[in-house]
This record gives structure tokens, C-alpha cells and sequence, in this order.
């Protein structure tokens, strides 16, 4: 009795071991939940200290300590529970970035508890064997020894099967550090911004590395004008003139004077990324790194700062970004501090919006799990930034491998190589208008090369100032500041003039100058971009129109009635960002040995006193009319207005009641004067354009007389 009951003692404790153990496992591979901030034991020094878990790469944990900065150190010198942490942390990562349901990852059964085939049949047979010998125990008087060694045999062979390791392979059941590049492709589409589609990205072995081929990092910057890519074996290079195709400064409540000009970022001045990408063993942090220069490159060309500014200000909290999240910096360059989530209306989700200057890819918001630089990895097994809502918005740490300049100190530091930028302005004395509720509404396009940044420093419904500024074919840059009411002094700008005449600033930038244009998109937000007067007459219709005596040369403008009086709509016109608009002008049949058009609108308010409302030259005979508003829009030269303080046009504005009449003189020239400038200039008004055309021979001119009735 005793010997049976030892045996079934036995059996008993070993059914339950067999039953019991697979939930003492589990228990233990269990996940994590603790906080990133946590104590650290190392194993062979037993010391602890505190830190923030970044990031486990190639068998080294990466932390951050806020005495000592990045730690790095291998996960073996860790106590065992800490390891544990460690691999459970990136495991969950991991799998969270490649899509992995939760829940089934932490139900996932562990690798001891996989058995193949043959194992699992041989130990179906030994259980069977082993409940028919206990049977046999059970019922027969004799021949128990027998039964009992069966029985033993039988479960001792089932234990053995049961602790044995699966010979079999199965990729599913690698180690979870192996796991970064291995993950399924079969996740389901959760509205993340993966690109899923894209068969042309190479991944290597090692996740700390990733490689995209040339063409297809072309393809994300090719929807974009003005964007060129090179590369050689190690970089691609990125061509730009950091000039959006979208308007620029509404929005900015904290204006620092700067206006933005097109930048030469090409040749040997493009931004440089390369190609294959590399984790960095100590990944930058960005909150005390990387506050000058770019971190980034948008793919519309737009380089991407540091949203803190070279003063270790948030620029966005400090209100100094735009609605697209870029101002303008003291090179006049203009530039982001957020990722232009923006441009996903062009280039779609699943593309990136800019690639940092580490190589890794810049991708819009997400749903995914992200590390604490804002990064994951995604299905293909590459690095990926993404934007966030959590401050500072995009990289936190830059995780790639990067050169810093080494003439910068931090915090001022900046990645090495990187363009420089080509200022007009002298920005020593710039500096933002402090004690007024600035606003501004931006940067609208007035002609060819020519801008206007209009402002103000009492709120949204104060009066609004500007700064109109152009520049020519050799590079010579224009600024005139003016307000709404056409005054030209006391003008809020601690900005350089004094360099110019009056109002106006004069530069040359001979280091770059090209054509540029906002697009459709260049205009101010919530402006009204239609024609003021009301007027949809296409300008090239008959008008009031005069024919030249010599010839069929004939010149006409329809703001002018039948009675040769300008219409009410083309009187006293109101100043858009400090400036008129032209009226309508159009001609037909320019005379034959006509290399040069010229015009002039003038008017004599006192007998020996000439006003000039309008000034051009340069015109090329090819030209037949000017749209209403576009005197200074055209690929010729413009002169001041009535005031000189502009280089615009001035609308007839009688001041008391009465007519007043002006003159249009159209001029067909052999050539354009040599003395006139090669530049719009304020010093050429009527006077000195009669003494410049006195110089050429006149092939043929007409003259309009017009009247402008007031009531006044």
C-alpha cells in the first residue's frame, strides 16, 4: 500500500507539473508597463542611477540622463531584470511600428511550446500508453510490477519530448531582437502615412541602416517647381530656391523686419543627405543642439529649422510662424520650423514631406506608436521621422549619423555641410517690433520679381504699412516703404534706410538673383484677388481709341468713353499694398524698324509745372497692350509715380470739383535710349524720358488727351 501510494503520489505531482507549468512561463514573459523613467542596476558594479530609455540598437541600450546627457551601454552589463525590461520595451515597439495587434503579441505562445509533427504524435502514443498501464494497475490482481515500469517508461518519455527543443525552424519565432526587420506585410491599412506600394526601397540586414534608390526619392520632390536631385554613390543632392509655391508671413504676430528673396541653393551650395543612413550611437538631442541652420529639407525645396530659433525660443509659441510654419531669417531666406504637413494636399500620405539632413525621411502625423525621437520604423524595416503634436513637434533626438560644423558651439551648433544664404539687407539693426499687437498679412505678388509684405502694428484693423520691393535682370534690389494713406515717413522699421532716397532702399545682390512666382497660391490669405473696378473687359478691345496720321498705328484704352473721359471706376483708385493700378492700354500695328516702345501719362496742373502719373520704357515692339494693373508687371522698365515715392502709377484724383485733362503718349523708338537705365528707376519720369527719346530717332507716336470730370 505504501508503494502504491508513493506511485500515486508521484503521478499525481507529475500530471500536475505537466499541466501547470506552461502558465508558470507565461507569467513570466508577461509585458512591461512602467514608465521610461525608471532606476537602472548594472550586474557587475551593482551601482543604479537614473535615466530615460531612448532606444535598444545592435546590442546597446541608449538612454538619456539629465546630468550626464546620452548613455550608451551594452545590454549585457544590465541585471537581469532590466534586460528583461529592455528587450520587452523593443519588442513592443517593434511590433506596435509594424502593425502587430497588441493583445495577440502578448498572447503570442513562446518558442519552448512549439512542436513539430512527429514529436507531437509520438507523444499523443506515450499518453495513450501511459492511461493503458494505470488501467492495467487498476484491474489486474497480478502482473502489477509490469504495469507500473510501463507506466513509468511512458510518462518518463513524455517528459523528455516535453522539454526537448523543436529542431524545426520558423521565422515567426526569431528572437525579438532580431525582430526589426523581419515583421509581416500583412498588416492592415490604419490611416497611417506608410508607404505600402513603393517597391523600389532596399532594406539591409542591419535595421540601424536603410537605403532608397535614387529615382524614387526623385519621384517625392518631382511635383514641385524650381526642385532639381542629383547624386553620386554616397549623397543625393537637393537644388532649390526656398521659394514655396504658397503665400509667405500671414499670420505672424512677431515680425523680426525680415522680407524674403529667392535663395541659390544649387551646385555646390545644394543641400547635401545621404544616401544610406546610419544610426548614430549617440543620437543629438535637438533641445540643446542644432539652433542654427536646418535640421531638415521639405520636399518643395523649403528647408525645415529647429522650431527653437537661435535664441532657444519656440518660434511657433513665440508667434513668429506663419500659417505654413515658416518666417523669414536674417539671410532673407525664408524657411519652416514645423513639418509642412501641408504639402500632403500635393504629395498625398504616403509619401514623406522632407528628409532630414541624417538621410531618414520625414513623414506627416500618425496614429503609430512613435520612439522618443518621433521616429518608428516601419514595414519595409527603414527609419522614419514623423510630425507630432507633442512639443517640439519633430525630431527630438537626431537618430542618424551627422557631421556638426566645427566652428559652431552649442546650442548654436549646425550640421555640416549645409548652403549658405545670400542677404540683401544689412539685418544688424533689424530687430522685432516689441510693445504693438503686430500682425501680418503677408507676401503678395505684384508683378514680375516684384513683392509686397503688407503689415501692421495695431492688430488685424490697423493701418497697414509696406514694404514693395523688386529686383531686376543684374540683380539690383528695390525696397520703398509706404503706408495705406500713401505717407512715407514715420514708418515703424528700424530696417537700414538711410542707404537709399527718402522712403526707398537700393541693393545689388550680384551673388543671385533669379524669376520667381507664388502661383495661384501667392496671394494673401483672404484677399480679394479680383479686378477692384468690377472691370471683366478683355484690354485689347477698341476703347476710346486714336490712330497716328502717318500711319495705322493705333493706341486705345477702354477706361476711356466715347467723350474722352476716364470712367469713374479708374478715378482716385484705391492704393492696394501703397500702390495704384495702372489703367487698361492696347495697340495694333506697330510700325515697321520699331526696336523699343515707350509710355508716358503726364499732366500739367500749372503752366510751367509737369506731373508724371506713369513712366515706361523698354517695351518690346512684340508687346500690344497692359492689363489694367499691370504697368510694373511686364518685362520692361517703370518709373515713379505723381509723388516720386514709388515706383508705380498714380490715378487722375481731382482735388476740388472741375475737369482736368492728361495726356497718353505712346512712342514707337529705333531703339531704347542709351541713356535711359537698364532698371526701373525713380529719377526717369516724363522730362527726363522726352530728353532720353531726343537722343534715338521716333518712328511714329500717338497721343491721347482724356479729361477727368469731378464733382468735388
Amino acid at each position: 500500500m505504501k508503494l502504491n501510494f508513493q506511485f500515486n503520489k508521484s503521478i499525481t505531482t507529475l500530471l500536475f507539473l505537466m499541466i501547470t507549468s506552461p502558465f508558470f512561463v507565461n507569467a513570466h514573459t508577461g509585458s512591461h508597463r512602467e514608465s521610461n523613467e525608471k532606476v537602472w542596476q548594472l550586474e557587475n558594479s551593482k551601482t543604479s542611477f537614473s535615466a530615460t530609455y531612448i532606444s535598444f540598437q545592435d546590442e546597446s541600450v541608449f538612454l538619456k540622463s539629465e546630468n550626464n546627457g546620452i548613455i550608451k551601454l551594452p545590454i549585457t552589463d544590465f541585471s537581469m531584470e532590466d534586460q528583461l525590461y529592455v528587450l520587452e520595451k523593443h519588442r513592443f515597439i517593434v511590433n506596435i511600428n509594424s502593425g502587430v495587434n497588441l493583445d495577440s503579441k502578448l498572447n503570442v505562445q513562446p518558442k519552448n511550446f512549439k512542436i513539430s509533427k512527429q514529436k507531437g504524435g509520438l507523444g499523443i502514443f506515450l499518453i495513450i500508453c501511459f492511461f493503458t498501464f494505470i488501467g492495467f494497475y487498476l484491474s489486474l490482481s497480478k502482473h502489477k510490477r509490469v504495469t507500473v515500469l510501463g507506466a513509468t517508461f511512458s510518462l518518463l518519455f513524455l517528459i523528455l519530448i516535453a522539454c526537448s527543443t523543436d529542431d524545426a525552424t520558423d521565422d515567426s519565432a526569431d528572437s525579438v531582437v532580431e525582430n526589426d526587420s523581419t515583421q509581416s506585410d500583412t498588416s492592415t491599412d490604419n490611416g497611417d502615412s506608410t508607404d505600402t506600394t513603393d517597391d523600389s526601397t532596399d532594406t539591409t540586414d542591419d535595421s540601424s541602416t536603410s537605403t532608397t534608390s535614387v529615382d524614387t526619392i526623385k519621384s517625392y520632390f518631382s511635383k514641385f517647381s524650381g526642385v532639381n536631385i542629383t547624386s553620386d554613390d554616397t549623397n543625393f543632392y537637393i537644388e532649390s530656391y526656398s521659394w514655396p509655391e504658397h503665400g509667405m508671413g500671414t499670420g505672424i504676430t512677431a515680425w523680426q523686419e525680415q522680407v524674403p528673396i529667392p535663395q541659390d541653393y544649387t551646385g555646390g551650395n545644394s543641400w547635401t543627405i545621404p544616401l544610406n543612413p546610419v544610426k548614430s550611437d549617440s543620437p543629438l538631442d535637438t533641445s540643446e543642439h542644432l539652433m542654427k541652420g536646418a535640421m531638415a529639407v521639405a520636399v518643395n525645396g523649403v528647408p525645415i529649422f529647429n522650431v527653437f530659433n537661435n535664441r532657444g525660443v519656440n518660434a511657433f509659441l513665440a508667434g513668429e510662424l506663419d500659417d505654413w510654419g515658416g518666417h523669414f531669417g536674417r539671410g532673407d531666406d525664408y524657411h519652416y520650423h514645423l513639418v509642412p504637413t501641408h504639402l500632403e494636399e500635393t504629395v498625398g500620405k504616403t509619401s514623406p514631406l522632407a528628409y532630414a539632413l541624417d538621410g531618414y525621411p520625414v513623414y506627416g502625423y500618425t496614429d503609430e506608436t512613435l520612439d522618443t525621437a518621433f521616429g518608428r520604423t516601419d514595414e519595409a524595416g527603414n527609419y522614419r521621422y514623423h510630425a507630432s503634436n507633442e512639443k517640439p513637434y519633430f525630431i527630438p533626438f537626431m537618430m542618424g549619423k551627422i557631421t556638426l560644423d566645427p566652428s559652431s558651439v552649442a546650442p548654436e551648433d549646425q550640421i555640416f555641410p549645409q548652403p549658405v544664404q545670400n542677404p540683401v539687407r544689412p539685418s544688424n539693426e533689424f530687430k522685432p517690433i516689441e510693445g504693438s499687437d503686430v500682425y501680418v498679412f503677408g507676401v503678395k505678388e505684384t508683378g514680375q520679381n516684384a513683392f509686397s509684405f503688407e503689415y501692421s502694428i495695431t492688430g488685424e484693423s490697423g493701418t497697414k504699412y509696406y514694404v514693395n520691393y523688386s529686383w531686376d535682370t543684374n540683380c539690383g534690389f528695390t525696397y520703398v516703404y509706404v503706408d495705406e494713406n500713401g505717407g512715407t515717413t514715420n514708418l515703424p522699421t528700424n530696417g537700414s534706410i538711410g542707404t537709399g532716397t527718402g522712403n526707398t532702399e537700393s541693393y545689388s545682390n550680384v551673388k543671385f538673383c533669379t524669376d520667381v512666382s507664388l502661383g495661384e497660391a501667392g496671394s494673401i490669405t483672404g484677399d480679394d484677388t479680383t479686378d477692384s473696378s468690377g472691370d471683366t473687359t478683355d484690354s485689347t478691345s477698341s476703347g476710346y481709341t486714336v490712330v497716328s496720321t502717318g500711319s495705322n498705328f493705333s493706341f486705345s484704352s477702354i477706361a476711356i468713353d466715347s467723350n474722352g473721359e476716364i470712367l469713374a471706376d479708374f478715378q482716385c483708385e484705391q492704393k492696394e499694398n501703397g500702390v495704384e493700378k495702372s489703367i487698361p492700354l492696347a495697340w495694333n500695328n506697330v510700325p515697321e524698324g520699331t526696336e523699343a516702345l515707350a509710355i508716358s501719362i503726364h499732366g500739367y496742373p500749372k503752366p510751367n509745372e509737369t506731373n508724371s502719373y506713369l513712366t515706361l520704357w523698354g517695351i518690346a515692339p512684340s508687346v500690344t497692350s497692359i492689363s489694367h494693373g499691370g504697368a510694373d508687371d511686364g518685362d520692361w522698365y517703370i518709373g515713379p509715380n505723381k509723388d516720386g515715392a514709388a515706383l508705380s502709377y498714380s490715378s487722375p484724383c481731382n482735388p476740388s470739383a472741375g475737369t482736368t485733362e492728361y495726356y497718353i503718349t505712346l512712342y514707337a523708338l529705333n531703339q531704347t535710349p542709351a541713356s535711359l537705365p537698364t532698371e526701373s528707376s525713380l529719377e526717369i519720369d516724363y522730362d527726363k524720358l522726352l530728353e532720353a527719346i531726343a537722343t534715338v530717332t521716333v518712328i511714329d507716336s500717338i497721343q491721347i488727351v482724356y479729361k477727368s470730370v469731378s464733382s468735388n
